[in-house]
């Protein structure tokens, strides 16, 4: 498959999925899949993707927790396959595991939790890294409880603001965050669906990152791929996270 000129002019805004995972909510999960993946990174390479966000524990509803130790055995399956010079993200709320790819050359943590863990916080800082804050509703108990809102991009935002200014505080760089209004997560489809379409309320100082990718209310949105790619890069969002392959 080969993208469409619009994603090829704008390649680096696209954070690429590479889930390392036996039980991807999208079926898409790469572990022990090594022509798969082999191919994967090559399409990456030839369409000048060079941003990739790599994950070794699924986030789907109803997940089952992964232990340190098999997600350890995951991130290494893909260390000892990866040979290309990409700029890695880390996808993972695990702070041995995000040890191990910073010290392997990964710049970016992506914590879906939203950077709860100070242990999580204090590696961040220890490697200097980006961080991409991901929202999640401080009263909620789970990531995927469903919590209410009366605005929700300005509640997003408030929550957002508030972390991005607790990771500060503790020493993280504002140069170094990213924020991302985790679509999908804890929301209803409808929430979700508004937040996309107004995504321009949460671009201004800290960059912003969205993924709405082969999430299920991305399905009722009366536009195509392209045009969804297009109105989140025409808002201002710094980097959407997607797949790469149909």
């Amino acid at each position: 498959m080969d993208l469409d000129k619009t994603f090829i002019r704008n390649s680096e805004n696209i954070l690429g999925i590479v889930n390392l995972t036996p039980d991807s909510f999208s079926g898409d999960g790469l572990y022990k899949k090594e022509n798969e993946l082999i191919k994967l990174l090559d399409f990456a390479e030839k369409n000048k993707i060079n941003n990739l966000d790599i994950g070794c524990a699924s986030s789907k509803p109803g997940y089952d927790k992964v232990a340190t130790k098999e997600e350890v055995i995951r991130l290494n399956y893909f260390l000892n396959l990866m040979k290309s010079n990409f700029t890695l993200s880390i996808d993972t709320s695990n702070p041995e595991v995000a040890k191990l790819a910073l010290k392997n050359n990964f710049k970016i943590l992506n914590d879906v939790n939203g950077f709860h863990d100070d242990e999580l916080i204090n590696t961040a800082i220890e490697y200097q890294c980006n961080v991409i804050i991901v929202h999640r509703h401080p009263d909620s108990k789970s990531l995927h409880e469903k919590m209410n809102y009366r605005n929700n991009s300005g509640e997003v935002l408030e929550h957002l603001e508030q972390r991005v200014s607790y990771v500060i505080d503790k020493g993280v760089k504002k140069e170094n965050i990213y924020i991302d209004p985790g679509l999908g997560f804890g929301k209803f489809e409808q929430d979700s669906i508004d937040l996309l379409m107004n995504i321009n309320d949460l671009v201004n100082d800290i960059p912003v990152v969205v993924g709405y990718s082969r999430k299920k209310f991305s399905k009722k949105l009366k536009l195509s791929k392209k045009e969804i790619f297009e109105h989140c890069i025409n808002s201002g969002v710094t980097l959407v996270r997607m797949h790469l392959t149909n």
